[in-house]
């Protein structure tokens, strides 16, 4: 599936036929009908005016690693600081952009890369995701996630990040809060996701954990992007066939035809690709270091004497120890190369 495709024809379907009776927000107070057709129309319009980028399972990992590199592995202790101070000073190719990848495949290239561990069940539960990055405003920049629960059906943001924006117009994240959606609240209570406040306060955490952690894969891609070199091919491609297209306009539905214009595909090129074969030869080094004791690269040892207890004195001639480099590894992973 895709996701932003998904939210476009729903929410459409629903601003077209639908409507919306009021509902109770978890403060006890009405949320009106006309609320929730705002906030379909505000989606909407937000995603047909977005640049739309879909990374494939190849591009988000190999994004996923180079944060990995900046913001270190979850079993180290850097300073939060570090990942900051990187992703501020990237430049936004669009002021509107969302950024959607398999969040399932991710998770299992991230058990793949020993980054993580995940049961079947809790990779089975995990789809799509999508994030709007809205950078519109000169005092804010806003983020929001959109989480899949099947082909069909979707999480929507119940809560939007805002990070205020420094004098040099780089979001300051010391400076942020988080905005409620009522009208999104009021449907997941409806729906039983929200059963009381802490149920709601749970699933807040929750969200608020997956927005600050899975965020930063769309800065890595903005840097990516923007250092035009050859780690990533982008693809646009129209959204719609041209059957689509000619149905949705036959029908009337104009916000298909407005929304759904065209998204671009990421995927990994010739740089990328040697980057994660050193990284998954790195690993394995490292995993078979880990095993006993290292035998050493193959060195020369230079002509000595050896002196023993008893007196004995032996000339050891110069000689090679320690086992060849494998032709597999990565020059950097063993060291550098010999050469004849």
């Amino acid at each position: 599936m895709i996701l932003y495709k998904t939210i476009a024809l729903k929410f459409g379907h629903f601003y077209d036929r639908e409507r919306p009776t009021s509902m109770t927000g978890l403060d006890g107070q009405p949320v009106p009908s006309e609320d929730f057709r705002q906030h379909w129309k505000s989606v909407l319009g937000d995603l047909a005016s977005a640049r739309i980028y879909l990374l494939d399972h190849n591009a988000a990992n190999y994004l996923d690693s180079l944060r990995m590199g900046v913001q270190g592995m979850p079993w180290e202790d850097r300073p939060e600081s570090d990942i900051q101070g990187y992703v501020r000073e990237v430049d936004f190719p669009r002021d509107l952009i969302w950024v959607e990848y398999d969040d399932r495949k991710l998770w299992e290239d991230r058990v793949a890369r020993r980054v993580s561990t995940q049961t079947e069940e809790e990779l089975n539960n995990r789809r799509q995701r999508g994030f709007l990055f809205d950078n519109r405003s000169p005092d804010k920049l806003t983020v929001c996630l959109f989480s899949a629960l099947s082909d069909t059906m979707f999480l929507d943001a119940p809560l939007v990040l805002e990070i205020q924006k420094d004098e040099d117009g780089r979001p300051d994240f010391r400076n942020t809060s988080w905005q409620p959606n009522k009208t999104v609240i009021a449907g997941l209570m409806r729906a039983g996701f929200l059963r009381d406040a802490a149920s709601a306060r749970e699933y807040f955490e929750e969200y608020k954990g997956h927005v600050t952690y899975e965020m930063v894969i769309g800065f890595m891609l903005f840097a990516a992007l923007a250092a035009r070199e050859d780690d990533l091919v982008p693809q646009e491609t129209p959204s719609l066939s041209n059957a689509q297209v000619k149905t949705a306009r036959k029908f009337g539905k104009t916000w298909m035809t407005e929304t759904l214009r065209s998204h671009v595909t990421i995927r990994i090129g010739p740089a990328a690709e040697l980057h994660m074969t050193e990284q998954k030869a790195r690993l394995r080094f490292e995993e078979t270091q880990a095993v006993g004791r290292a035998t050493p690269t193959e060195h020369w040892v230079a002509e000595h004497e050896r002196h023993y207890a008893n007196g004995k004195v032996v000339r050891v001639r110069a000689h090679k120890r320690g086992q060849s480099p494998s032709r597999e590894l990565p020059a950097r992973v063993v060291g550098p190369k010999k050469h004849d």
